[in-house]
């Protein structure tokens, strides 16, 4: 009895070992004649047996099958099968990894393969051009994942996702791209953004800018972009010594003089401040910035001697008065120039008009004055009550 149960276990093994070869053919002809669920149920088993398991034709067979599955319009199928498309693409590397480039089978695979990703990557542009941009970022998507080292994906994706404003994913694929060692200007500038901007998360957007600078290192414009988070971080002095490195970079630009005199302004570095716009100034003599923010400089200037007067005795008042309220109205008349080069390139120029209506006013030249104001009641931005 044991013998015929040992020669009975034999039997079943040997039928095993030759069932799975036989599983690939049957997968095989379920696949031909269309019954893609047999043929998944069938193909399976094959891929774990120790005959067959090893063998190019299996997973050939198998990346045929769930390619088809993929590709099927039947939706039922496809929710069976959610992951076909990445079985497929398995599958057909898995034929590169055991078979030789010269044999069918990898020849084969290299074809679907590329048919297959192909597919992939046209269903997302016909969505695209359909108006379809969540359609298309899907597909877009799914790319990135079975071709993970073709940049193509990830910048397609990240400009679907721009359509539809999901910021999170658009930095997400810029990323991805980054990590392929593609970084192009405009894909950085795009996360630098974003993150700054729409994500609020100045720290990130730091650390991409360094990154953007790093590999574009003539590009000052990166350079003032660093400028504008550190000051959005409160970092001033951080952000003073980058604004001089892109002046070192941009020496002729005027708007990083001026911008650099605002910081020193913000620090109270009034002195400092003067000389910067006085530099932009004599790069573009229009530079509205510094021609407005050196005349508020004089007339601060002014007033603050003319509140020395106001706070005088009556006997200092006498021996000083006149002389420091003087020097007062020469600070004030310093600001009039200045705020009438604004007005020729803008006469309609708000801040323009109003610091000029209050010079005038300060000089007790009470016909401009009077102008200044009817000329900002009739632009509308003095309104009366």
């Amino acid at each position: 009895m044991k013998r015929v149960m040992l020669l009975m276990l034999a039997v079943v093994t040997a039928f095993a070992a030759y069932a799975q070869p036989k599983n690939v053919n049957k997968a095989n002809t379920a696949f031909s004649k269309g019954e893609l669920a047999e043929a998944a149920t069938l193909i399976e088993p094959a891929t774990q047996d120790e005959k067959t398991k090893n063998k190019g034709r299996t997973w050939y067979v198998r990346g045929e099958i769930y390619g088809a599955i993929a590709n099927s319009d039947d939706e039922a199928l496809k929710n069976q099968y959610p992951d076909a498309l990445y079985k497929a693409v398995e599958s057909y590397n898995k034929v590169f990894e055991l078979e030789k480039e010269s044999s069918s089978y990898y020849g084969l695979a290299t074809l679907n393969f590329d048919r297959l990703t192909g597919s992939v990557l046209n269903k997302g542009v016909e969505a695209y051009q359909n108006d379809d941009y969540e359609g298309a970022l899907q597909a877009f998507d799914e790319y990135t994942k079975v071709l993970p080292e073709d940049t193509t994906g990830y910048i397609y994706a990240a400009l679907m996702a721009q359509q539809l404003e999901k910021y999170e994913d658009v930095v997400r694929y810029y990323e991805g791209l980054f990590n392929l060692g593609e970084y192009p200007a405009s894909g950085l500038t795009t996360v630098i953004y974003y993150e700054l901007n729409m994500l609020d998360n100045p720290e990130k957007a730091l650390e991409f800018v360094k990154l953007a600078e790093e590999k574009y290192p003539d590009d000052a414009g990166f350079k003032k972009t660093e400028v504008d988070i550190l000051i959005k971080m409160d970092k001033m002095d951080e952000a003073i010594a980058e604004l001089k490195h892109a002046i070192e970079m941009e020496p002729e630009d005027a708007a990083l003089y001026s911008n650099l005199g605002l910081l020193y302004d913000s620090q109270g570095k009034y002195e400092l401040a003067v000389e910067e716009y006085k530099k932009a100034l004599a790069l573009n003599p229009s530079d509205r910035f510094s021609l407005i923010n050196l005349a508020v400089f004089y007339i601060s200037q002014g007033d603050k001697l003319h509140k020395k007067t106001l706070d005088m005795d009556m006997a200092t008042f006498r021996k000083e008065g006149e002389k420091v309220d003087a020097q007062a109205r020469e600070e004030w008349k310093k600001a009039i120039p200045l705020l009438e080069k604004v007005l020729e390139a803008d006469p309609n120029d708000e801040l323009a008009l109003q610091n000029l209506h209050a010079v005038y006013y300060k000089l007790k030249d009470y016909e401009n004055a009077k102008k200044m104001e009817d000329r900002r009641r009739e632009l509308g931005y003095i309104v009366d009550k």
